[in-house]
């Protein structure tokens, strides 16, 4: 455990990190992730302590704190101009009641009225 008890703080935080997340991954079954996490995992850890090593412990918490940053950022945005509620009553009111699954004329007006709204495409794949 000293390999640990050495570690500077981004880190270790960055190695609880991929930790959770090669948890994650071999409790579903995806091993092959696992593995490629791991060694991923591994080297930040590497690369983060090296930097701690030679004084740049700072760039080092630069690198650790950008992704949550992002993430929040992207959150307050979404949340601040009303991106899910919009979402959300598109779905809604397009699909309650209009839909039925041999009525492919319903669906493609609803598309046009989603696509008029300016609402995001809530997926590209599906079959209704």
């Amino acid at each position: 455990m000293r390999f640990i008890d050495a570690l500077c703080p981004p880190s270790l935080l960055y190695l609880l990190y991929s930790v959770v997340h090669v948890g994650l991954d071999l409790s579903q079954g995806l091993f092959a992730t696992a593995a490629i996490k791991t060694v991923m995992g591994l080297a930040g850890v590497v690369v983060l302590d090296t930097l701690c090593g030679i004084e740049l412990g700072v760039v080092s918490w630069a690198i650790i704190t950008t992704p949550f940053l992002m993430m929040a950022l992207a959150t307050s945005i979404s949340l601040g101009l009303g991106i899910d509620r919009m979402v959300s009553k598109a779905v809604k009111e397009g699909f309650q009641g209009h839909l039925t699954g041999d009525n492919l004329k319903n669906r493609d007006v609803l598309v046009t009225q989603l696509k008029q709204q300016d609402a995001l495409p809530i997926s590209t794949a599906s079959s209704y």
